[in-house]
């Protein structure tokens, strides 16, 4: 682990926050839970997505980069004649073309974002109430005890996991980008 004791504070995060019993928890914090992450990173999406568009277009109607057919780029060994330089659809494109449909694209986008992500959570609470039931079923006597040992050592492995992959040479070594 590069950092212990960031990854031991995670971990007894993780451990402490498993201790607590979503099924305990008011409604109107259970729907937060649920909810909130998945505006979150709906509205993320979108935002990422969105600028990422409109530099896009804004790189595309410069002629620096096409991303349909590599015509030129800024000082590129394949530049054409001057004449050439911008595909015709690019330049005959207006700058506020398509606007509607791109919201309601991103709108989308960030709908589905946010569903799958508050899905996923809302998945995560009934696996944790069938996991303590089926411990208490095996005679566990304090199963959210077992379970936040268990959460604490998963983040644990998974912290050094991801801490070796950038230590073996792989995606993130200067030798691996040569």
């Amino acid at each position: 682990m590069k950092n212990l004791p960031r990854s031991l504070a995670l971990a007894a995060f993780v451990g402490a926050f498993t201790l607590s019993r979503p099924a305990g928890w008011p409604p109107l914090l259970r729907r937060a839970y649920i909810l909130v992450p998945g505006a979150a990173v709906g509205a993320m999406a979108a935002v990422a997505v969105r600028k990422a568009s409109r530099k896009g277009r804004e790189l595309a109607a410069a002629g620096t980069v096409d991303l349909v057919t590599p015509f030129t780029t800024a000082g590129g060994a394949q530049e054409p004649d001057a004449a050439s330089a911008v595909p015709s659809y690019v330049a005959a494109r207006p700058s506020g073309s398509g606007t509607g449909q791109t919201e309601m694209a991103l709108v989308g986008l960030g709908a589905v974002t946010g569903a799958a992500v508050s899905g996923t959570t809302a998945v995560s609470l009934l696996v944790d109430a069938r996991f303590e039931t089926w411990l208490v079923r095996r005679g566990v006597a304090k199963p959210r005890v077992a379970m936040a040992v268990a959460a604490a050592l998963w983040s644990l492995v998974m912290d050094a996991v991801m801490d070796g992959k950038d230590g073996r040479g792989s995606k993130g070594t200067p030798a691996a980008r040569q």
